[in-house]
This record gives structure tokens, C-alpha cells and sequence, in this order.
């Protein structure tokens, strides 16, 4: 059964790198952690964050595959940057564990440089594998603190479920979910560019490579 409220994140190609090797990767963190691992996000949902958790005793993320293909940005970036730092809600400092690696693509769309990014701090007390364990109605989500629909470009959101009346039109699996925990969502600053050889055939080796010996 899905809560009423949580944070929903939908999930993809990212920085270069495909959604089996982003799991991998994050569940060796979960196992260096004792569970923990962190989730990187490109928008703040820090406000709505605060909300949840005062809502929901146990916070949770539910994560769904991305329906569309993943962008050329995404699957071939400029380049990729590893967030060395993290501020609380608070603003204060976190430090991230060792072991604990997030990565992102260097710049935007519009070929500006990124200047920010933000990761969900998650648990897991289970290996991390993408599964269908149930199923969600994108129809039935709305935004936790304004109670208006959800817009094509919030990839992740904290929301709100309706009732079983609007359970219809498009249909998103859910394939993993985890435990939020303290600090549930970070701010990520000092990145340092990795440097990521991109042979025309074996890419992805490279990157993987690369990611091993940052982590």
C-alpha cells in the first residue's frame, strides 16, 4: 500500500550513465552505509520536505521509471561533476558519508554551467533492484503543499495521493522504494569535474571506471 504522502522522483538515464549501473552503484553505498544511500535530484523540495515529514512519521520515496526516452543531454553530457559537499534544510553543514557518491551532468540544457543540485537521503534495509511492486495514477498525485496537479517537468515531487476517484488516465510502476531519512534532502555544493573518456564503442566501461576510482 502506498501512504498518502511521500516523495515521488521518477528515474533514468543520468549523467551518462544507465539506470542498472546507477543501482549498482547506489546499492554498494547501501551496503558501505548499513542502508543509507543518496539520491541526486536536479530540483529543491526542500519546503514541501519540511512538510512531509511533520505529516508522515516514517517519510517515504517512491521511485517510477521515466516514460520517455532519455535525452541526448543526458545520455551524452559535456561533462560530469561529483558533489563533494552538502548543507542540511537548516543550512548547516553534512557532512556526506564515506563511501557515498553523486553525480551529475556539468551543464544545463541551454549550455549553462550547473550551479546547483540536491539529493534525497535515503534507506533501505533491502537490496536495491527495480521491480514493479505496484502502480501509481499520475492523475491521482497532486503537490503536497499547494494541492495543484503535478507539472510535466517536476521530476520529483513531494505529493499528496487523492482518493480512489481519480485513480485513472496514465499509469506509472513502482519499481523501488525506501525510507527518507534525517536529513531527508540536501543541498550538494563544491562540485569537481570527473574526467570521463568517451571511446565511441565501450563508453559506458569508462564511465564505470572512472565513478570506481572517485568512489
Amino acid at each position: 500500500m502506498l501512504p498518502n504522502h511521500f516523495c515521488w522522483t521518477r528515474f533514468g538515464t543520468e549523467a551518462g550513465e544507465n539506470i542498472t549501473s546507477i543501482l549498482a552503484r547506489k546499492e554498494r553505498e547501501r551496503q558501505a552505509t548499513g542502508g543509507m544511500f543518496l539520491w541526486g535530484i536536479g530540483n529543491s523540495v526542500g519546503p514541501a520536505m519540511r512538510d512531509l515529514v511533520c505529516i508522515e512519521r516514517q517519510p517515504r520515496v517512491i521511485f517510477s521509471p521515466m516514460r520517455s526516452r532519455p535525452k541526448a543531454i543526458d545520455c551524452e553530457p559535456s561533462g560530469v561533476l561529483h558533489w563533494t559537499d552538502a548543507e542540511d534544510l537548516d543550512g548547516n553543514e553534512w557532512p556526506i558519508p564515506e563511501g557515498i557518491l553523486v553525480t551529475s551532468r556539468q551543464g544545463g540544457e541551454g549550455g549553462r554551467e550547473k550551479r546547483a543540485h540536491y539529493a534525497l537521503v535515503c534507506h533501505s534495509s533491502s537490496p536495491l533492484a527495480a521491480r514493479e511492486e505496484h502502480s501509481l495514477f499520475y492523475n491521482a498525485l497532486v503537490n503536497l503543499q499547494t494541492k495543484n496537479k503535478l507539472g510535466a517537468s517536476q521530476v520529483t515531487a513531494v505529493v499528496a495521493l487523492l482518493e480512489l476517484a481519480a485513480q485513472q488516465g496514465t499509469v506509472y510502476p513502482v519499481a523501488l522504494t525506501a525510507e527518507l531519512v534525517f536529513p531527508y534532502f540536501v543541498r550538494l555544493k563544491n562540485p569537481v569535474g570527473i574526467d570521463v573518456q568517451r571511446p565511441m564503442r565501450g563508453r559506458q566501461k569508462s564511465r564505470q571506471q572512472a565513478l570506481h576510482l572517485v568512489a
